[in-house]
C-alpha cells in the first residue's frame, strides 16, 4: 500500500513539472514569458515620522534595487510637489553614486537614497490645526529589455516547406512589454515578414523615444539589402504610443542550400521615469 502511495506522488510530482515546460512553439502557443527582470524597483520610499510640528525636520528614505542584467545609468533624483515643506541633503547626499550594478544569480544591486525634510516655522503655518502635504521623488533612469534566451527560427529551401505554424515570444521587465511573432519555417532565400508589438507596462512614464537593435543583423533585412526588392526595413527607433501597443512589422531572410537555424534577439533602450509619492500631515498646535 505504501508502495502504490509513493507511486502515485511521484507520477503527480512528474506531471506537474512537464506542464512548466516550454511549448515547442508549434499550433501558434506562446513560449512562456521571456522576464528580464523586474527593472529598477523601488523597494522603499518612506518618512521617518507622518506627522510634523512646525519647524520638525524629518527623514525621507528611497532604496532603489536594480534587476536588470546591465548596469543602469541614473539622472539627478529629486523630491519635488514638496509645498510648504523644504528639503535639503546635508545629512550625506541623496544618493552614493549615478550608476548602479548589473544583476546576477540571485543578486539585486541596492541603491540608497536619503533626504531631511522640514516644516515650515509656525508663523508660516497659521490659519490652520493640521495640513496634509505630499512627498514625491522623481526617478530618471536609461533602462533596456531584451529577450535574454532566444526567439529560435528555422529557414527551409521551398521543396522542404509543407506546413508553417505561427511561433510566438513575449517578454516584459515590468515597464515594458514585447511580443514577438512569426511564420515558421521560414522559406530560404526570400523575405519573411516578423511582427512586433511593443506596451508601455507599470506606473512610470516613458520620457522620450524607443530604440531597437535586432540581432543577428544578417537576419534582419535592412534597406538596400536586396537591390531590386520591396524593402521592409526593421525600425532603429519609434515614439511610444500612451494606453496601447505600438505594432510593426520588419523581414528577416536568411540564404543557404540546406536548412538554417537562427537565434533571434531584439534589445530596447529607453528613459523611464519613477515617481514614488508619500503624505505627511503638518499639525499646528498653537
Amino acid at each position: 500500500m505504501e508502495t502504490k502511495i509513493l507511486g502515485l506522488i511521484a507520477f503527480a510530482v512528474m506531471v506537474s513539472g512537464c506542464s512548466q515546460l516550454p511549448s515547442s512553439g508549434g499550433g501558434g502557443a506562446s513560449e512562456p514569458q521571456q522576464l528580464s527582470g523586474k527593472g529598477l524597483e523601488v523597494t522603499e520610499f518612506r518618512v521617518s515620522d507622518k506627522t510634523l510640528s512646525p519647524g520638525q525636520t524629518i527623514n525621507v528614505y528611497l532604496t532603489l534595487k536594480n534587476f536588470h542584467r546591465e548596469e543602469i545609468d541614473i539622472g539627478d533624483i529629486s523630491l519635488y510637489n514638496l509645498g510648504l515643506l523644504e528639503s535639503s541633503t546635508d545629512s550625506g547626499g541623496p544618493c552614493s553614486s549615478d550608476e548602479i550594478g548589473a544583476a546576477q544569480q540571485g543578486i539585486a544591486p541596492v541603491m540608497e537614497c536619503r533626504w531631511r525634510v522640514t516644516a515650515p516655522e509656525e508663523n508660516l503655518v497659521g490659519g490652520f490645526s493640521q495640513r496634509k502635504a505630499s512627498i514625491s521623488a522623481n526617478i530618471p533612469y536609461d533602462s533596456v529589455i531584451k529577450n535574454y534566451r532566444p526567439m529560435k527560427v528555422k529557414f527551409l529551401p521551398l521543396s522542404e516547406v509543407n506546413r508553417t505554424s505561427k511561433k510566438a515570444m513575449s517578454f516584459s521587465n515590468g515597464e515594458v512589454g514585447v511580443n514577438m511573432e512569426v511564420e515558421t519555417p521560414v522559406v530560404l532565400g526570400q523575405n519573411k515578414t516578423i511582427d512586433f508589438s511593443v506596451s508601455k507596462r507599470g506606473s512610470g512614464v516613458i520620457d522620450g523615444n524607443y530604440t531597437f537593435d535586432y540581432t543577428p543583423s544578417t537576419v534582419f533585412v535592412e534597406e538596400g539589402d536586396y537591390p531590386g526588392e520591396n524593402d521592409f526595413e526593421c525600425p532603429s527607433e519609434d515614439k511610444p504610443i500612451l494606453r496601447s501597443s505600438l505594432d510593426f512589422s520588419c523581414y528577416i531572410r536568411a540564404d543557404g542550400a540546406g536548412e538554417v537555424n537562427r537565434n533571434l534577439f531584439m534589445t530596447i533602450r529607453y528613459k523611464y521615469v519613477k515617481a514614488p509619492s508619500t503624505t505627511v500631515t503638518i499639525v499646528n498646535d498653537s
